[in-house]
């Protein structure tokens, strides 16, 4: 059962996915596959999946589950990053160090992992993230809250919404090619997009 208010409540994108070229199809099938985590450890997955959890607002095992697998693809891939500020380690170090650091930090001043701290709490630990008000350190290594929120967000939230469970909440019939558009005209649909319908 979704929890969550759409105005597209019997869309599901996945039935496009004929209309789709092979490779576009692949991709997105895949993204409802997962397997084990190449990189992450478990407690850094338990870890990733309450911070996403608290950052998109979402306590969904099939999308965190996904989002917790895109931070694993990312650390595990060669790709390097497109920019990164002076003094900011690489994304691989700043999140892994940055989890081990902050569960060291919650079981320190808690006495528990930050999977296991109650709801408010880990809201409280995520919004001094955000401010930079928290101090993280990994072995000594000072790590920089406020950037390890940014990449956090970052890359929780392009994850999201890169799920086809999510495409569908929110009415995107996904990739038009090859099939493309012919209703161009603004407030005019294809017949196969979705169709909103107001509670």
């Amino acid at each position: 059962m979704n929890p969550f208010h759409t105005h597209y409540p019997d869309f599901d994108v996945m039935d496009q996915k004929e209309h789709w070229d092979p490779h576009t199809r692949e991709i997105v099938e895949k993204r409802l596959e997962l397997g084990n985590y190449k990189t992450l450890s478990q407690q850094e997955a338990e870890t990733l999946y309450q911070l996403c959890s608290v950052l998109l607002h979402d306590t969904r095992d099939t999308i965190l589950y996904y989002v917790v697998h895109h931070f694993d693809n990312k650390l595990s891939s060669d790709i390097g990053e497109s920019q990164r500020k002076k003094g900011i380690p690489k994304h691989s170090v700043l999140i892994r160090e940055g989890l081990r650091a902050l569960d060291q930090y919650c079981t320190s001043d808690y006495g528990a992992l930050f999977s296991g701290l109650e709801d408010h709490i880990q809201h409280m630990i995520v919004d001094q993230l955000m401010r930079g008000t928290l101090q993280l350190n990994a072995d000594g290594v000072q790590i920089p809250a406020q950037d390890l929120f940014s990449k956090l967000l970052t890359e929780s939230v392009s994850a999201y919404y890169s799920h086809p469970s999510i495409w569908s909440e929110i009415g995107y019939a996904g990739p038009a090619y090859p099939r493309g558009y012919v209703r161009s005209e603004m407030g005019l649909t294809d017949p196969w997009e979705a169709k909103r319908r107001d509670a």
